[in-house]
């Protein structure tokens, strides 16, 4: 069985971009298909956390156009970052798929359940929130700088350790040997999303969180949702406020939703407790 860490680079070419994605894990069951955070890629994933999962299911990671190792322009908007995720499954000749999305990835796990029903049996969203609307919190401008400031290994290294982790020497530890595991896990890494593709991220985030396009959102649809979702995240969320995943959970009114919230964490919550996390998703997923 291929792992996060062994499986193999392959492309697929779909309406003139060729994407890059990685299939591996069980052979046998319903794939998960996992949507990654902001300014990331298939390389940035910890394999603390999908291996589990991957010993239980078949995986795929796809970077979307325009990020990591897939060619063309990255989508001005979650919908077209959701379409691209279709077309790619559709081209792959899969049927039905579990998805799961993280942070930004969250918001496009949401627009892949909406918009391609037919497709997705379960919905897993981790640190993430549904679009503009009556309770959502948007985070602190300073924390998103911070990540989409950041051109050296060292700036990505301290951005992320300082958003997705708590304060305290214990947390930032924990954050530390999760930095390493990422980063060691494949060799000839993609880097983060470069200076233009991440301006390209923030206008669709503007467009998530404004309001001003609520017909490109979630929130007024999510009663539109009536598969089983899981949502979980860490308890002081500071980029995706933690309330937002109590909206979600609240505004899934005819699916059966499950909320989590893992003590004394934040954002990378999904690192930090990954043995526990990993597990719930396989029982989720196997319910």
């Amino acid at each position: 069985m291929s792992t996060y860490e062994t499986a193999k680079d392959q492309y697929i070419q779909v309406k003139a971009v060729n994407y890059a994605y990685r299939s591996f894990g069980a052979t046998n069951g319903i794939p998960l298909v996992l949507n990654i955070h902001f300014r990331g890629s298939l390389d940035h994933w910890d394999p603390n956390f999908i291996n589990p999962i991957a010993a239980t299911r078949p995986i795929i990671l796809i970077d979307n156009s325009g990020v990591g190792r897939s060619s063309g322009e990255i989508p001005a908007s979650y919908a077209g970052w959701a379409q691209n995720i279709v077309d790619v499954i559709d081209a792959l000749n899969i049927k039905q798929v579990d998805v799961f999305g993280f942070s930004m990835g969250g918001f496009v796990a949401q627009l892949i359940a909406l918009n391609a029903p037919h497709l997705v049996r379960k919905l897993i969203l981790a640190g993430t929130g549904p679009s503009a609307g009556p309770g959502v919190q948007n985070g602190d401008p300073e924390f998103l700088e911070v990540l989409a400031g950041a051109t050296t290994e060292e700036e990505h290294h301290d951005g992320f350790l300082r958003t997705f982790y708590s304060p305290s020497e214990k947390k930032q530890a924990v954050g530390e040997l999760w930095w390493k595991r990422m980063t060691s896990a494949r060799p000839n890494r993609a880097d983060y999303v470069g200076p233009e593709g991440t301006q390209r991220q923030i206008a669709a985030a503007v467009k998530w969180l404004g309001g001003e396009f609520r017909e490109d959102g979630s929130y007024d649809r999510l009663d539109q949702i009536k598969i089983p979702v899981f949502i979980a995240n860490g308890s002081n969320d500071l980029l995706i406020p933690t309330e937002n995943s109590w909206v979600l959970w609240k505004r899934l009114v005819n699916s059966e939703a499950h909320l989590h919230i893992f003590p004394d964490s934040g954002h990378g919550f999904l690192n930090e407790y990954a043995d526990m996390f990993s597990k719930q998703i396989i029982a989720f997923l196997d319910a």
